[in-house]
């Protein structure tokens, strides 16, 4: 097999800002990833609809392409798109077992970013105080990641720590209910700011302009979007396949041996169950946090060896208001975003996200509500927050390496409590209701804080600059014994902060990239 310049395994976020930044710089590229995908005849059904203007859509044609998912007090059981599955399937290469955590990652074409709820926000200073780099080092990748991924914003306060890193944005219009809590924030924005709470428009990876992807409010988001107008790489991945990128599809990558010739990659096919190997000069690892420390583990021989995950703990709380707002279900990502920095109840900042109405939200209400309250009297009055603790004040995860076949790789992923989560999560939950129940916004009581990992915000095995010599990379993403292996997605995070973590995998894969000379 011919040796490849430089090869990115995996599809998701990550892969796709490695992949762009690698072209810019004028490096050949190819990627290497398991990319199962949307079963065809859903394809050409998300392709028929996509043609039609929202309002021809047929009900038989919605209820067919957007079941909705299982949803319970617990939350959402799992969100899949267009009803199908295929982001979370796993081959039988890759076996995992779990214990007290709720893990999910992504063997689909495009990875996660073909489910996530599509929230961006950098890093702010105070976040990356612990990494080796500042944020101004991070600035031109944040903005380089712009140039291919659209962005809806309003310029507010959040501008202060959050930089927007552009000024070339639309913002997706305001539903009723969005306007009536921004004003009412807005009212008391001094004293929120005194307690440590700013707040601001949601900014969401989302095309809002009139163009040919632009957003055109079907209200089904959460499902799939047939107009693509949120941001997935799998979309941008497509599109470089017709111009010419080498995607090789249906392959594990289980390990990598370096020697002055480059780099080995070993891989198993999906089809067949062969494994096979491929040469790259240099190979980033961009296959999501747990793939990538599997990966690695394997190729450092750490097997039974436990390793430390770093994750956001993830709590949702039902936030209502005094006022009944009625409106058609147009869009149903986040809203609003408050960001807590409140050093009574943590030195670590706390992100929340506020979700007005969906069918998700109409079903959990009616699995949370007493059945002597009317669901449609709740409905008009009640909005979702979400909410994500830094690693700090988490629960963390920890992967094993328990099996390393020629063929597949066994790991095993247990959650281990800290305490001090609940501890935070009860004083936010706290702090809001007194900041805005004078407001007529009410939290109540209920709050539910979801096992590790279910956030999806987790990384920092192999730490930049991190303290053991093996467990951790340098500021190229190289882990121990590798001068052209770069980790290039959360696996490398000295710390998970407490907001959202697409955007600054993106921008860090960026800067590694750029940061490299080439031969």
């Amino acid at each position: 097999m011919d040796r490849i310049k430089n090869l990115v395994v995996g599809s998701g976020p990550a892969s796709i800002a490695t992949v762009k930044a690698l072209q810019d710089i004028g490096q050949e590229v190819e990627v290497i990833d398991v990319s199962y995908d949307l079963e065809h005849h859903i394809k050409h059904q998300v392709h028929t609809l996509s043609q039609k203007h929202v309002d021809s859509w047929k009900d038989e044609e919605k209820k067919r392409i957007f079941p909705p998912p299982k949803v319970s007090s617990s939350g959402v059981e799992r969100r899949y798109i267009f009803g199908s599955d295929f982001p979370y399937r796993t081959p039988e290469h890759f076996q995992v077992n779990t214990t007290n955590c709720n893990t999910e990652f992504s063997h689909g074409f495009g990875g996660l970013g073909n489910v996530w709820g599509a929230a961006i926000l950098p890093y702010s200073e105070r976040q990356l105080r612990n990494w080796p780099l500042s944020l101004s080092e991070l600035a031109p990748s944040y903005k380089n990641v712009l140039r291919f991924m659209p962005i809806s914003a309003e310029p507010d306060n959040l501008q202060t720590k959050f930089p927007l890193f552009s000024e070339n944005f639309e913002t997706l219009k305001r539903n009723p209910a969005t306007d009536f809590i921004l004003q009412k924030l807005t009212n008391v924005e001094d004293n929120l700011r005194g307690n440590g709470i700013e707040f601001g428009r949601a900014r969401l990876a989302v095309d809002a302009s009139s163009g040919k992807r632009g957003c055109r409010y079907c209200g089904h988001c959460l499902y799939g979007c047939a107009y693509q107008s949120i941001f997935n790489p799998k979309t941008l991945f497509e599109d470089l396949q017709k111009d010419g990128l080498t995607i090789h599809q249906g392959f594990v990558v289980l390990e990598l041996k370096e020697n002055k010739e480059g780099v080995e990659v070993i891989a198993v096919s999906i089809d067949d169950g062969k494994v096979y190997n491929f040469f790259a000069e240099k190979v980033f690892l961009a296959a999501g946090h747990f793939a990538t420390t599997t990966i690695v583990a394997r190729s450092l021989n750490l097997l039974n060896t436990p390793i430390e995950i770093q994750s956001s703990q993830y709590f949702f709380f039902p936030f209502l208001t005094y006022k009944r707002h009625h409106y058609e279900i147009e869009f149903t990502l986040a809203e609003i975003f408050l960001e807590i920095e409140n050093a009574n109840i943590s030195p670590e900042q706390i992100h929340l996200q506020l979700y007005g109405r969906s069918q998700i939200i109409e079903d959990q209400v009616a699995a949370l509500l007493p059945s002597f309250i009317s669901k449609d009297l709740a409905l008009d009055r009640l909005y979702i927050i979400q909410g994500f603790l830094s690693s700090e004040d988490s629960d963390t995860l920890e992967l094993t390496l328990t099996n390393k076949r020629p063929d597949s790789s066994t790991v095993e992923i247990k959650g281990i409590e800290n305490p001090r989560a609940r501890w935070v999560i009860a004083r936010t939950q706290s702090l809001i209701r007194r900041s805005l129940i004078k407001l007529g916004l009410v939290p109540p009581f209920y709050l539910k804080v979801l096992p590790p990992g279910k956030s999806y915000h987790s990384g920092g095995s192999f730490p930049m600059k991190g303290e053991h010599e093996t467990f951790s990379s340098d500021l190229l993403g190289r882990p121990a014994n590798f001068k052209n292996v770069h980790i290039v997605d959360s696996a490398n995070f000295p710390n998970i902060a407490g907001s959202t973590i697409a955007y600054t995998i993106m921008a860090n894969a960026d800067r590694i990239v750029r940061s490299i000379k080439f031969s």
